[in-house]
């Protein structure tokens, strides 16, 4: 009976929306409610079954492919695996090592606190990104509402002045010109424009010249780096904790680091470490990605037995470093904004009111 109440949101879902990826919000409530839920004795398929009902979205729906997968006899971290647009190579692989050593309730329950970390890192960093977009928002309007509604009305009268326009206002009304003769096609070019731009930025291939920007652009690379070490830490910190080996937690930490020379650095790390070599030793290659803080601690790390807790603080310190970092990008792109949109009113209203005044003064 469970098991048809269960099929039933499943084919509603399916109907509504078929497509889309999980919060990182969602997948730390879902990992921390199957980790209590395990923790006190229901079975996994039971345990599936009550979350699937008490979430949404593209998750309900792979969580109920997930329990469908698992009554077949698959393993749950093959399950998982089956579901990639939902699951993360980070979740698989946690849950494969907590069923390997019967440590599945704390692995869960790390990885509840590792998705809920990435969240609030993640809030922190588009946190700063809210203010610059809805003042850049605000000026297009401005400029929109001036473009179509005020200068129309005061063409012609700058036009119809005996008198040679300061080059401000030459430029106003030629602009005012173009958007009233080719308007209809300007601004749909911009935003088809805008969108195609972003969408192919955002594309793997364009990933090496994206993230080179990121971790090479004056004002958002110490966003970036802090950001891609802080992950590389805590991920690193809670694999090797729930049980992996160093080769699998780095390749592992090298798909979700979200940084395309990471990862490529964390690639060559791994084959080394896989050689015999020492992860302090590796990453010393790479001073520009890894400072030598982390290549102290790490190779202490190594030498007292105390790799995890060792990456685990380094985690919180990159954590706390982000953040101090986004209120340092927000403080100073602040003033830049308002520069840049005071300089815009400015320039409108010099443009606007400097032939008045020269027609006024030659009366």
């Amino acid at each position: 009976m469970k098991q048809d109440k269960a099929a039933k949101p499943k084919t509603k879902f399916s109907l509504n929306l078929p497509f889309g990826k999980p919060s990182a919000g969602q997948m730390a409530i879902f990992a921390k409610q199957l980790s209590v839920m395990v923790r006190t004795g229901l079975p996994v398929t039971e345990a599936l079954g009550i979350t699937a009902e008490s979430t949404s979205g593209p998750l309900k729906k792979a969580i109920l492919e997930v329990l469908k997968s698992v009554e077949s006899g698959t393993t749950l971290a093959d399950a998982f695996d089956n579901q990639p647009q939902a699951f993360s190579k980070l979740f698989v692989s946690t849950m494969r090592a907590g069923e390997v050593s019967g440590t599945l309730e704390d692995n869960l329950t790390s990885l509840a606190t590792q998705l809920t970390n990435e969240k609030n890192l993640m809030g922190k960093v588009k946190s700063a990104m809210y203010y610059p977009i809805v003042v850049v928002i605000a000026a297009i309007v401005m400029g929109a509402i001036v473009a179509f509604v005020v200068l129309p009305k005061m063409t012609p009268i700058f036009n119809s002045l005996r008198i040679d326009l300061p080059f401000a206002t030459k430029v106003l009304l030629w602009v005012a010109n173009l958007f009233q003769a080719y308007g209809v096609i300007i601004i749909p070019a911009i935003v088809i424009g805008t969108l195609a731009l972003v969408t192919v930025l955002a594309q793997r291939f364009a990933q090496p010249f994206t993230h080179l920007v990121l971790i090479k652009f004056p004002i958002v690379k110490r966003i970036s780096k802090n950001l891609g070490l802080a992950r590389f830490c805590r991920n690193l910190a809670m694999l090797l904790t729930s049980g992996l080996n160093i080769v699998e937690a780095f390749e592992t930490t090298k798909d979700t680091i979200g940084n395309y020379y990471y990862a490529k650095a964390l690639e060559k790390v791994s084959w080394h470490i896989g050689r015999g070599g020492k992860i302090s030793e590796s990453i010393s290659e790479y001073e520009d990605l890894f400072p030598k803080i982390i290549t102290r601690m790490v190779e202490m790390g190594e030498k007292t037995g105390q790799l995890e807790e060792v990456l685990a603080y380094l985690g919180e310190y990159y954590e706390n470093e982000v953040d101090v970092a986004v209120r340092t990008f927000s403080s100073t792109l602040e003033p830049l904004l308002l520069l840049g949109v005071g300089g815009l009113v400015a320039f409108i209203a010099l443009a606007i009111i400097t032939p008045i005044y020269q027609l006024t003064g030659g009366i």
